[in-house]
């Protein structure tokens, strides 16, 4: 999502359900000590990146691996735009927060911008332009999406400013926002399942949007609808567009979208560069299109990897969940098991709404079948995670033995494994790895 001090369109991802209320247990006027600010406290820090500058007060092999994120996501957006001539400098400034708090107090501080109700934005104000998010309390996945998504926001704006229309500027961002990017490796076209269960359902009860709408829409319309709560299907919507025009009727519009951007870029208005690119104009265009995608849609299935790394994320969340308890279950049954006892849930709130995942749900412990993928499933890993470095006894540990670690069984092309480690704090973080062949 952009934001500009000529217009801030707050459609931002908020993905997790706002904390305990700070200074709750703050002590007495006589006994408060004052202290820095978190740009204070990240002046001068330095992080590895090749692209970016990046300031963080986030452990450093946390701070690393978003890094590494945000370098490899860069090549994969330039590639797609490089095409086109760059209408201004890069804006490449990073800024990656521990806590919501920080994240907040900065952006409002420092920049004029209010973050309220978001877990990551691009922004652009008159005192400095950047990335910015937070991670407590963040879930893995959630966070790189907003990396992901928010990152082409960002290399877009060296190229369109605010000529891009919303519904291409979120719709990209989206599509981004869904690849899955393990040890460097970028798999683009994946199809959210939630995402997919919306558009589909939107199509069938006749509610999605008329293609023509979507081609004039405002910024002003698009962040009305996210202020007003009805910001999924506009979501959706547009990224379905987008990744028909990436694989609809064999790939055979790519070239086609690619002159769209080239119209876009030279500041053609929307629907006359997309008249232009498709080589017709008028209602029969549109409406054409509309049915080819629309059939498109309806015949798509959710992407397994992208079903197996929700899972993995959902499990994850269960594993430190139930560890908080005192309980530590050895295979997958038990962990679905005490899960479904304590009635875990985790609830996810992104700009295309909110939604809990149930431990009782079939999702989290069942990956999609496809042409790919035979007989996929969850099991408790026996294998790479035993070259770790082990104590000698479990209570050498700084809380205990490590969490289950879990991988998957017969997901194709790469397995899946979550390993664990203590960071900086001593708490014990999730780390995701495709295991190739």
């Amino acid at each position: 999502m952009r934001a500009s001090w000529i217009q801030i369109v707050v459609a931002l991802i908020a993905l997790v359900l706002p904390g305990r209320a700070l200074g709750t247990d703050a002590p007495g006027p006589a006994q408060v000590v004052p202290q820095a600010s978190w740009w204070d406290r990240t002046e001068g820090t330095v992080r590895p990146s090749r692209f970016y500058a990046i300031r963080s007060d986030l452990d450093r092999a946390v701070t690393a691996r978003y890094a590494a994120l945000l370098d490899t996501m860069y090549g994969e957006y330039t590639s797609r735009l490089d095409h086109l001539r760059r209408r201004q400098a890069d804006v490449l400034a990073v800024y990656m927060f521990a806590r919501q708090q920080d994240y907040l107090n900065t952006l409002r501080s420092r920049f004029g911008i209010d973050g309220t109700g978001s877990g990551g934005m691009f922004f652009v104000s008159p005192n400095g332009a950047g990335l910015a998010f937070f991670t407590e309390r963040v879930p893995e996945e959630q966070v790189r999406h907003v990396i992901q998504h928010e990152g082409f926001h960002q290399v877009a704006w060296s190229f369109f400013a605010n000529d891009l229309p919303i519904w291409v500027n979120e719709g990209m961002a989206e599509f981004f926002g869904m690849a899955e990017v393990l040890d460097g490796d970028v798999v683009i076209g994946q199809v959210d399942a939630t995402a997919l269960r919306s558009i589909q359902q939107a199509i069938k009860d006749g509610k999605h949007l008329p293609l023509a709408s979507m081609l004039n829409m405002s910024n002003e319309a698009w962040g009305a609808n996210v202020r007003g709560g009805d910001a999924r299907l506009q979501y959706d919507q547009a990224w379905s567009m987008i990744q028909f025009l990436a694989y609809g009727d064999g790939g055979k519009y790519q070239g086609n979208f690619n002159l769209y951007l080239q119209h876009l870029n030279a500041g053609v208005p929307s629907l006359q560069a997309f008249g232009r690119a498709f080589g017709a104009t008028g209602q029969a265009m549109v409406d054409a299109f509309e049915t080819k995608w629309k059939d498109f849609v309806m015949g798509l299935r959710a992407s397994s990897f992208t079903s197996a790394m929700r899972s993995a994320t959902f499990m994850a969340a269960g594993v430190q969940f139930l560890r908080g308890k005192g309980i530590q279950p050895a295979t997958v049954e038990e962990l679905r098991a005490a899960l479904v006892e304590h009635g875990f849930e985790q609830r996810i709130r992104t700009h295309a709404g909110e939604y809990a995942i149930k431990a009782t749900d079939p999702m989290p412990w069942s990956i999609p079948d496809d042409p790919q993928t035979k007989d996929a499933a969850w099991t408790a890993s026996k294998g790479k995670a035993k070259k770790r470095k082990k104590p000698k006894k479990a209570t050498d540990w700084d809380d205990g033995p490590p969490p289950l670690d879990l991988r998957t069984k017969g997901l194709r092309p790469n397995e899946l494994l979550i390993t664990w480690s203590q960071d900086e704090r001593g708490e014990w973080q999730p780390r995701f790895e495709a295991l190739k062949p």
